[in-house]
């Protein structure tokens, strides 16, 4: 326990010192002020008139309703797929730096498991991106108010945050498999490559009404609330994120670390 607490310190100290923290908050920003920015001018068509494609974009809104549960619903929608990308870059940047820089070597070198080693990795992955997740809510929150939405009840605020919850916890467990990519890549390409074709998949199998069973799709199918999706979704989605863990272990722990 006290070399798993030592490793996460040690991760954490790294992502700290390297500010890539400070740069993906920075990026998460883009998420809730876009959607604020189009709910806001749905709401005020003069503007509207003026602003090319992000005027279609807003009439898609303002069709829907320019107020806190519509607002909710699409801030839902697109965490499950920004923040998907979001957290991709975490954990590409996490795994990926080390053989980047040429230190997976010397980190296999020293007197700590490897199971330490990479479960401290992902322990810090999974922080970073709740807490990335927060400041998202966060922000959203503080520009919905700031635009003055209608039909702000304490009960449509409850459910669409609890609906915004469970949608990043949802999408946090489906970037873990994306850690064997980094590792099997050596670098931060390949987990980024796989994950834009997984993004175009999840499109295509959402379309063939297959996505319930799909697990990058289930956490857009549940921000959506269509439709319930079967218990089996959530334990596809569980299932997904510890295979790619255990991937990841098993690699680590039987690959040649040649270079």
């Amino acid at each position: 326990m006290n070399n798993l607490a030592d490793m996460i310190w040690v991760e954490l100290r790294k992502a700290l010192r390297s500010h890539m923290p400070l740069y993906t908050a920075l990026g998460s920003l883009f998420m809730p002020l876009g959607i604020a920015f189009l709910i806001f001018v749905s709401k005020n068509p003069e503007i509207s008139q003026k602003l090319g494609l992000v005027s279609a974009k807003a009439d898609l809104i303002a069709y829907s309703g320019a107020d806190w549960m519509a607002y909710l619903g699409l801030f839902g929608q697109l965490l499950a797929a920004g923040g998907f990308i979001l957290f991709i870059l975490v954990i590409s940047w996490t795994f990926g730096r080390e053989f980047a820089d040429g230190t997976v070597k010397d980190m296999l070198a020293v007197p700590v498991q490897r199971s330490s080693i990479l479960l401290a990795k992902f322990i810090v992955v999974a922080v970073w991106s709740a807490g990335l997740s927060l400041g998202i809510f966060i922000a959203g929150m503080a520009m919905g108010a700031l635009i003055q939405l209608p039909g702000g009840s304490l009960e449509v605020i409850s459910q669409g945050s609890g609906r915004l919850v469970v949608t990043a916890c949802l999408v946090i467990p489906l970037v873990m498999p994306f850690a064997f990519f980094a590792s099997v890549g050596r670098g931060y390409l390949l987990p980024v490559g796989v994950a834009v074709l997984t993004l175009m998949m999840t499109n295509l199998v959402a379309i063939a009404g297959w996505g319930e069973y799909f697990p990058w799709a289930v956490a857009g199918l549940y921000a959506q609330g269509k439709s319930p999706l079967p218990p089996v979704s959530y334990w596809i989605v569980i299932v997904t994120g510890l295979v790619g863990m255990t991937a990841t272990y098993l690699w680590w722990k039987y690959a040649d670390q040649n270079r």
